[in-house]
């Protein structure tokens, strides 16, 4: 089935969407110099590597989905953070336990003053566990939407003489127009990219 660029009329440069997104995804490893660590008696040589995946601009453009981005730092510092959040509760009833102020005001300055790290801690605590959430929210709000952005998504053609997306019998759209139509197909087109 040969399919014409509604601009340009021709089918030579016309190649499907996936097509363009796979070919634009390159795998790389690139190995480094040699090292050497010193081991017990003797000497180990080891070398680095690095394995990654290079994108073009047009792939990058014609994804059908956000990034899914891990959360789990924001769960690791929520995590640790509470570590301090509790030793500063220790040290906030010792301080107030063992020399109370005399006067009401005093008591009153002394508690705001004890408390406050412990305070400030339990909120980053808290941040960082409502940023998690949030991110959990953003990853199962894309998963839902992909089924539908791919079949979507799968239908359109790209031709590369004129840098633009179109349907059969459909009018040639940029590649961010296209992407925007797709990310509302999957209803994640209010995500930001870096949440």
């Amino acid at each position: 089935m040969e399919i014409a660029c509604p601009r340009c009329a021709q089918v030579d440069q016309v190649q499907s969407v996936p097509a363009v997104f796979q070919g634009g995804q390159t795998t790389y490893r690139v190995r480094g110099g040699m090292t050497a660590v010193p081991a017990g008696d003797g000497v180990v040589y080891t070398a680095t590597t690095h394995t990654g995946v290079s994108v073009t601009a047009t792939a990058a453009a014609l994804n059908p989905y956000p990034v899914l981005r891990g959360g789990g730092c924001f769960l690791a510092l929520a995590l640790f953070l509470l570590i301090p959040a509790f030793v500063f509760v220790s040290f906030a009833t010792d301080v107030l336990a063992e020399d109370p102020a005399p006067t009401a005001g005093g008591r009153a300055g002394q508690a705001i003053g004890a408390w406050i790290f412990p305070f400030g801690a339990f909120a980053l605590v808290a941040l960082f566990a409502v940023l998690f959430v949030l991110r959990l929210r953003r990853n199962a709000r894309i998963r839902r939407g992909i089924p539908d952005a791919l079949a979507y998504w799968r239908q359109a053609w790209f031709c590369h003489r004129c840098g633009g997306v179109f349907f059969p019998r459909g009018e040639l759209m940029s590649a961010a127009t296209f992407r925007g139509q797709v990310w509302r197909v999957g209803d994640y087109a209010g995500i930001s990219r870096g949440r």
